[in-house]
């Protein structure tokens, strides 16, 4: 899963964590073990005996327009602040680490086979992969070409900071790339960029920054040329990171 949709190569080491009566995490942020983090659920949640247990990750327009989107005259609850994901059996939750995320306190239980059990840790090594026929070496020479244009065009946006992974297929009969599909996307712009360069608040608030860097790396992507290859197509994982 971490290479084919996040484009990242290792995990950390991964933690078990049980919680009992009492039990909870406050909000922290972790993100510089990783750009995804991850919690597998292996708690029973339909048959639980306990309340609370919830991951806890604060919602994202509290991080930068809070006082432009508050509404005065609405009052906030719990869930208009952080969203709840319930830790169903099985599950897998992927999210952004720089968000703060914490676990609801547990009540209602002090034996640890009734508690919230979780794997967690985090994706990481973000790196390219290549799935076919066509020669890593070639590929890679042929993708570095083409990126060296894309983050020239890239500078002349507002600087944006997180983790953008696309999948792009070769096609091995023309060497063209016939189809770039985003994956993840937790790019963010950051207000100071912006300002620097004389943009107000609402052509961030808005996601228009997110959408032009999108924009970019897709044409610039379709626009590259790689070997033809008569074995077959070849499928490329591509993540990007900007700091």
């Amino acid at each position: 899963y971490g290479e084919k949709q996040l484009g990242c190569r290792a995990i950390s080491p991964v933690w078990m964590s049980y919680y009992i009566d009492g039990c909870g995490q406050d909000l922290h942020c972790d993100s510089f073990h990783g750009p995804f983090a991850y919690v597998l659920s292996l708690t029973p949640w339909e048959g639980r005996v306990f309340t609370g247990g919830e991951t806890l990750i604060l919602q994202p327009q509290l991080l930068g327009s809070f006082w432009q989107s508050l509404n005065p005259n609405k009052g906030l609850e719990l869930s208009d602040v952080v969203t709840l994901v319930e830790p169903h059996f099985n599950q897998l939750t992927v999210f952004d680490p720089r968000f703060p995320h914490g676990v609801r306190p547990v009540a209602g239980t002090r034996d640890p086979q009734k508690g919230r059990l979780v794997l967690h840790g985090w994706f990481t090594e973000p790196s390219p992969f290549f799935d076919g026929p066509l020669p890593e070496s070639d590929a890679l020479q042929h993708l570095n070409a083409a990126l060296e244009p894309m983050f020239e065009q890239l500078q002349a946006l507002p600087q944006v900071t997180g983790t953008i992974t696309m999948q792009l297929t070769v096609s091995g009969k023309t060497g063209a790339v016939s189809n770039v599909r985003f994956l993840a996307d937790t790019l963010v712009a950051l207000p100071a960029a912006a300002a620097d360069m004389g943009l107000g608040s609402g052509l961030l608030d808005s996601g228009t920054v997110r959408g032009a860097v999108q924009h970019v790396i897709r044409d610039s992507l379709l626009a590259a040329e790689f070997p033809e290859c008569e074995a077959g197509d070849t499928v490329i994982t591509l993540p990007l990171v900007f700091e």
